[in-house]
This record gives structure tokens, sequence and C-alpha cells, in this order.
């Protein structure tokens, strides 16, 4: 069948998923609070959606990208939310970086409609490559009736059964991803303090085991103060915190994720908190 997709959520990540898939010549309905993202996107091809009832009265899926669990709730339980707007038949793509527990409510109010949790790993310059790594928790049926549309957004995806399982997965990953980094920035202040020069010692251990792909991308940046937000320090705070929350249903604690977002609430604490977060390793140098 031909899908009329609608993309509720066009920020750094979402737009550039919203751009592939007009690439792709799907026809596209995309609503934003931001009304300038919306119209970047309609001068390329989207269609405008002027409300979240708007975009669900038009689209056979609807994909949402944003920016945190209240938001998520907000769009799907709220008075005019997408929960009240769709009827039976519709699939939702919920694509956020949230908590677990948001989604599957989702699932078990969405009567009638599919789930597809299916948050993705990678930077906005990935989205705009298509290169992701599309994480879907989903049945097998809406996984085959979504596949097609989420190909052109990455270069892998990843089927996982059952609604929220994606987001665990996801959550975990960026805890990964920002210890890598906060453990970099931490070593390279120390070195330094030594009176070893920063940067070169970087370079020696990023060729061996040391290495990680996050800290290969970040620390130039870091190193030359180039702070423009590609994921800012209040998100990796706030994915964080969301990680942190897994381990209340589980019989585990978790000491090095708490530590590792403990430095980011410090970076926050100092006024960074809308800064990309590779200005942790700024944040952690002795200020004279």
């Amino acid at each position: 069948m031909t899908e009329t997709i609608g993309f509720i959520g066009v920020g750094r990540m979402g737009s550039q998923m919203a751009r592939n898939l007009l690439e792709e010549s799907y026809d596209v309905v995309v609503y934003d609070i931001d009304d300038a993202r919306v119209e970047t996107l309609v001068e390329q091809g989207a269609r405008r959606g002027t409300s979240v009832q708007d975009v669900a009265d038009r689209a056979t899926v609807v994909m949402t990208s944003l920016p945190t669990s209240d938001t998520v709730a907000d769009v799907y339980f709220g008075e005019d939310g997408l929960l009240r707007a769709i009827d039976g038949g519709t699939i939702l793509v919920e694509m956020s970086t949230i908590e677990a527990p948001v989604v599957e409510r989702i699932a078990s109010e969405a009567s009638g409609n599919a789930v597809v949790d299916c948050p993705v790993i990678g930077t906005p310059s990935e989205a705009a490559a298509a290169t992701l790594t599309v994480v879907v928790g989903c049945s097998q049926a809406a996984f085959e009736r979504v596949r097609p549309i989420l190909e052109p957004l990455g270069d892998r995806i990843d089927h996982v059964e059952g609604v929220g399982t994606a987001k665990r997965i996801k959550l975990a990953n960026n805890v990964i991803t920002f210890g890598n980094f906060a453990i970099a920035a931490e070593m390279s202040v120390l070195i330094e303090e030594m009176g070893i020069d920063a940067q070169r010692f970087f370079d020696i251990v990023s060729s061996g085991a040391a290495s990680s792909a996050i800290a290969d991308a970040k620390m130039p940046k870091a190193f030359d103060e180039d702070f423009q937000p590609g994921f800012t320090v209040d998100g990796a705070r706030g994915d964080l915190q969301y990680a942190l929350s897994m381990k209340e249903n589980a019989d585990f604690s978790a000491p090095l994720a708490s530590s590792v977002a403990e430095r980011y609430t410090f970076a926050a604490s100092a006024d960074y908190d809308e800064e990309d977060y590779s200005i942790l390793l700024k944040a952690l140098s002795p200020q004279e």
C-alpha cells in the first residue's frame, strides 16, 4: 500500500529523517511547535501539518521524534493527543529517546493501532547520511509493515521483540557513549595537570585499545573549543537519568552509570547545559 507518513517533531534528528523519506518520494506531512523547522521541510517537498490532529487525520503511519518523556506523553495522551485523534489501523512509530514505560503505556492504550518502539542510534550527521542504527521493538507483522519506511533512515535495522525493549537498549547504549567520552575527558584533564600535553596524550592512546568512536569524534572538537550543539549537556543528562531509572525495576546497582551522570550534572551546573556535551572537557579543566 502507498503510505502517507506523518512526522511529528522535526528537530536535529527528526528533520534529517523526514528529509530522507522525502528523498525516497514518500508523501510526508510534518508538524512541530517550531514553525521555522516545518517551513524548511515544506520548501523541500513536505506537506505542512497544522496540529497533531491534522497529522493523524492525513497519515497512515505517524512517526514521532521528540525531546523528552514528558513531551511524548503530552503528544500521545493529551487532550488533543494522538491516541484521541487516530482511528484503528494507524501505525505509530515512536522514535524518541525516552523511558520505556512511556512507550509501553502507548502500546497498552492504542487499541486497534500497532505501536513500534523505534529509537535510533547515531548523530544528526549520521541521520543526514542515512547511516543510523535503527532499533525496532514490535510484532513481526508491524515490523514487516514499517521496514520499507525505516530502510531510508539507516544502514542497520535490528528487530527486537517487544515494545519497550528498543528504548532500554538505546538508553544503555547512551550510558556507554557518554561514559566513554567522560573518561577520555577526565583523563585528558588529569594528564594536562601533570604537565603532559593532552592532545598529544589523546593522539597516542586513541591508536590502541583505549580508542572509542565517540571520543575520536568529540575530543578534537573539545580541544578546539567547538561546542556547537550536536547533542547538548542537558540532553545527555536527561538520557542518563532515564537510563538510571531502569535499575529501579531490576535487582542491580549501577554505580559507574551514576558516576557518569554526575559528571554531566556538574557540567550543567557550570551553565553549559545548552552546549554540546563535549564541553565536559572544559568544565572539568581547572579555571584560571
